[in-house]
């Protein structure tokens, strides 16, 4: 990899970096909250005062010369009330979120977020430079949710997290569709209820999931002649199936930790499928997640780094970072602009398909 940088662009990369740095920072804040804090607020004033109760509660002092810089990368202060109605008018939410019952180690069963409790409602919000904000939100009352319980451990959930980032998904679907992942069958039943999709295929490897839903789900679903669940491993299914789909939805993850690299094994897919809509859910934040990662291979080999450096790997990530090493191996970057294009969400998603 050939990296060809004046000191006018070697300074922008280092404000890239610096951007870098204050997203890992304010993730690193939001996970401190969400893991142990997220409880800690009883009643907030209005979406001002909330943000100073949740620095409160992580010790964190607003006028921090540190956490101003940050702060001012990723909007940690927007932080929003949000409307219970918005969420229990959704008619998938109406129709289960009464609905018990065990089958295996599953339960299916109502948790709820407490009144002022935090949570994060929406994917990432990606600003200038690659800046990322984590949209947090919080009900003035409690708020009631159907979800699976399996090992102990929240399995899927109907949320607001779930409604809002599966919005444009169901709007994009159209025609033959093949669903990787059932879960609780959300995304599942609102694509059913559009004119424009003619079938859906369903790869799920669960057996317990494919249970509950067959006893408890699909009976009250529209149009469940449009249905056809398959009992596979979706990467398994994608790479032997000789079928064409008009769209693909995959939401085979709980979150970007575990679903990098699956996301990539899809990628690697598409090309079987060359008139075939492929979308994936919170692909922004597994993006982001890669753009780190790329950030991190040209950082490392502006300063040195070579060929040798990227033949072993301890964990998954390093695994990925490697991957992207060779695929840019033989690129020629001779501006910042040539580094930002890189790192647009079209390349991104254009080099995922080549990593695995």
């Amino acid at each position: 990899m050939k990296i060809s940088l004046n000191s006018q662009d070697k300074s922008r990369f280092a404000e890239l970096l610096q951007v870098k740095e204050h997203n890992i920072c304010a993730a690193e804040i939001y996970i401190e909250y969400l893991n142990n804090h997220y409880n800690d607020i009883a009643f907030a004033k209005d979406e001002n005062d909330y943000y100073k109760r949740f620095l409160t509660c992580l010790e964190i002092d607003e006028k921090d010369k540190d956490f101003l810089t940050i702060n001012k990368t990723t909007k940690i202060e927007k932080i929003t009330k949000l409307d219970p109605k918005d969420y229990e008018s959704d008619s998938y939410y109406k129709l289960i979120k009464n609905l018990k019952g065990r089958d295996g180690d599953i339960q299916f069963l109502t948790l709820k977020y407490n009144a002022y409790e935090g949570f994060v409602f929406d994917e990432l919000e990606i600003g200038q430079n690659y800046s990322e904000h984590t949209p947090l939100g919080y009900f003035e009352k409690d708020f009631v949710y159907p979800a699976i319980i399996k090992d102990e451990r929240i399995w899927m959930s109907i949320i607001p997290h779930e409604i809002n980032t599966m919005k444009d998904h169901i709007k994009r679907a159209h025609g033959n569709v093949l669903v990787l992942g059932l879960g609780l069958g959300y995304y599942l039943f609102h694509i059913l209820e559009k004119k424009e999709v003619k079938s859906v295929d369903v790869v799920e490897f669960d057996k317990n999931i494919i249970s509950l839903f067959n006893k408890h789900l699909i009976n009250l679903f529209p149009h469940k002649e449009k249905i056809n669940i398959i009992y596979d491993d979706a990467i398994n299914y994608l790479a032997n199936n000789q079928k064409q789909f008009d769209y693909v939805f995959s939401d085979i993850w709980h979150n970007v930790g575990d679903g990098e690299g699956l996301y990539l094994r899809i990628k690697a897919n598409e090309s079987k499928y060359p008139n075939t809509t492929f979308d994936y859910w919170i692909e922004t934040s597994i993006l982001s997640m890669l753009r780190r990662q790329t950030i991190t291979v040209i950082e490392e080999v502006l300063n040195g780094s070579k060929e040798n450096d990227y033949l072993k790997a301890k964990n998954e990530n390093d695994k990925i970072i490697n991957k992207i090493y060779f695929y840019l191996k033989d690129k020629d970057f001779k501006s910042f602009e040539d580094i930002i294009e890189l790192l647009s969400e079209q390349s991104l998603k254009e080099m995922a398909k080549h990593l695995y």
